[in-house]
């Protein structure tokens, strides 16, 4: 689960922290000007996901470059994006200790702060349309 951000930190530009191999590790956030690239650079990588999905599996061949895509390069796609934001950490020193699951949450947080829209959006939606459930009493159509 992605921990929720306080108006006061996101204000003071507060640092994301993530834990990686069981230690708590601070990453500041990207000003625009760096911030906007690597945006774009995660928009890349996933935009192509839904066509991956209808990749052909006629062949053996063809199956194990649809696995290989969506299970190997792309996770290391995902790292490397990361670590392209968080360019403080030691990469080495995180690869050696961290899970999978320490690195998916971590990046989970980056994007938090990375496609603040994004996190706002259910909010958004929510306020246009009311946000109250419509629900009908036993009887009526």
């Amino acid at each position: 689960m992605v921990s929720e951000r306080t108006e006061e930190q996101i204000v003071a530009q507060s640092g994301i922290t993530v834990i990686l191999g069981g230690k708590s590790y601070e990453i500041a956030p990207l000003v625009i000007r760096d911030s906007r690239p690597w945006r774009q650079k995660v928009i890349s990588l996933i935009a192509p996901i839904p066509q991956m999905t209808k990749t052909s599996t006629d062949t053996p061949e063809d199956f194990e470059q649809a696995l290989t895509t969506l299970l190997v390069t792309m996770p290391d796609q995902v790292i490397d994006l990361f670590f392209d934001y968080a360019k403080d950490l030691d990469r080495e020193e995180i690869e050696s200790a961290a899970t999978d699951a320490e690195m998916t949450q971590a990046f989970k947080e980056v994007i938090a702060v990375a496609f603040p829209l994004a996190q706002s959006a259910p909010d958004v939606i929510t306020r246009l349309y009311g946000g109250e459930k419509k629900t009908m009493k036993k009887g009526s159509r």
